[in-house]
């Protein structure tokens, strides 16, 4: 396997992944932005294969009313580059940025996950609710979250 750096990265080096694997209805990689990016308590990670980003993730902190907690954190915007799937890019980016999360005392970690990545993130030790609910324009979701504390 290549060497892999996972690392803090600015919002916009998500936007070229976020056109290509997550928005590519949207117009340019450009326009692929959460409104809440630069927020101050946000956080975007990405992991670095040859000075190429080949995975990314953003984290916000933010309360759900599907669950209870004292400092919840959201993942929005995970993606893996399509050519560099099954490396386990994308669970050292989850892994890392939990470990940076717990050392904010962050309790949860929640996200609303595609279908097609449940699996993923029951791997990660994930839970998940059992409604399946639409996002227009892309598809069907559920809610998961993560303990993060001992």
């Amino acid at each position: 396997m290549a060497m892999m750096q996972v690392e803090r990265i600015s919002p916009e080096d998500t936007h070229a992944l976020r056109h290509l694997v997550l928005w590519p209805h949207l117009d340019t990689p450009d326009v692929c932005v959460i409104d809440i990016d630069h927020r101050s308590d946000a956080m975007h990670f990405g992991v670095r294969v040859h000075q190429e980003i080949v995975a990314i993730g953003s984290f916000f902190h933010m309360t759900s009313p599907k669950i209870e907690a004292t400092l919840p954190y959201r993942l929005r915007a995970m993606a893996v580059h399509p050519a560099h799937r099954g490396k386990d890019y994308g669970q050292a980016l989850i892994r890392e940025a939990c470990q940076q999360l717990r050392q904010l005392d962050v309790d949860i970690l929640w996200c609303d996950a595609r279908l097609k990545a449940v699996p993923f993130y029951q791997r990660l030790g994930f839970n998940m609710l059992p409604e399946v609910y639409d996002v227009p324009r892309i598809g069907p979701h559920q809610f998961m979250w993560k303990i993060l504390t001992p």
